[in-house]
């Protein structure tokens, strides 16, 4: 049989593929914090008829085809779009949010650009999965500066582990308690009444009181090649050996090469549409100069066949 059969039908099994991550990348066009990912083709194995000899002779070799390569994920920044949400939260630059289902083990964690986040009935910073974000908690020292003033804090470091990340009052009913050995004086803290997220990843609580105070640390994480990681449905990612985690510990945003948090915005989807249909059309009429090929292959056998009568 002609060996450009072969040739197209691979092709054809190709542009497909290609067709395929298009069409998602489409239909991912509004979802919050999505990444796009291209289609990357390699030639397949040669047949060589001859090999290049010294004397100026060059070789003679005939493809057998095309295979995909690669699909990669393209990590340019999105759009970010104001919400005005307290819990929404947008990446200006590189890094994910670390977040962590509370029904596996310790340690499973994901990792997302995706950040509609929202506060469970305990408090918790989820994401819509229910999963939750993973940075540093409300620390107090041993200082103890008397009733109605706020106890200093501990700044977390990078040597500190990750810790589920709650918002609510109880959270600082439990860190004076433990900071004065006991029930804290009438004065030392009240009810949470609003927060706010800085791009720092610092969470502000303010207390009915008028006291701001530290409630907890958003922490980010980056990867040596981002492309390696693999995407796990609802907008999350999970690591692999070829992706070369950096950060396992808590690392604040802004630092280490890692991107900003903008508090009350949500990062878009970076799929440009443009490009999109430019290469929905590089699909489509690859498809049909391959199926011209394999019609025209079939003419040719049809001809040598009607030699014999």
């Amino acid at each position: 049989m002609l060996q450009s059969l072969y040739s197209g039908i691979s092709a054809l099994k190709s542009h497909q593929q290609m067709m395929g991550v298009v069409s998602n990348n489409l239909a991912n066009v509004n979802t919050t914090g999505y990444k796009g990912s291209r289609t990357l083709f390699q030639d397949t194995l040669s047949q060589t008829l001859a090999f290049p000899t010294q004397g100026g002779k060059n070789g003679i070799q005939i493809g057998l085809g095309v295979g995909l390569s690669a699909v990669t994920p393209i990590y340019a920044q999105g759009s970010l779009q104001s919400t005005g949400l307290p819990t929404d939260i947008a990446i200006e630059g590189d890094g994910f949010l670390i977040v962590h289902d509370p029904n596996t083990a310790a340690g499973s964690n994901l990792y997302t650009r995706a950040g509609a986040l929202r506060l469970d009935e305990q408090g918790f910073l989820v994401d819509p999965n229910g999963y939750r974000v993973q940075g540093f908690g409300f620390h107090v020292t041993d200082s103890d500066p008397g009733p109605g003033i706020t106890p200093a804090y501990t700044t977390p470091t990078s040597s500190d582990a990750l810790e589920d990340i709650q918002v609510s009052t109880a959270v600082l009913q439990n860190a004076y308690t433990a900071l004065y050995g006991g029930t804290p004086p009438a004065g030392t803290y009240s009810d949470i009444v609003s927060f706010s997220i800085e791009s720092s990843g610092r969470i502000l609580a303010k207390e009915d009181n008028g006291i701001t105070v530290p409630i907890g640390y958003i922490s980010m994480t980056k990867f040596s090649n981002p492309e390696g990681l693999l995407r796990s449905g609802a907008n999350m990612f999970s690591d692999t050996p070829a992706a070369g985690i950096q950060f396992t510990t808590y690392q604040e945003p802004g630092t280490s090469g890692l991107g900003k948090v903008r508090g009350g915005f949500l990062e878009m989807s970076n799929v440009d549409l443009g490009t999109e249909f430019t290469d929905m059309i590089r699909s489509q009429r690859g498809l049909q100069a391959n199926s011209r090929v394999i019609t025209s292959s079939d003419e040719i056998l049809q001809e040598l066949i009607s030699l014999k009568r």
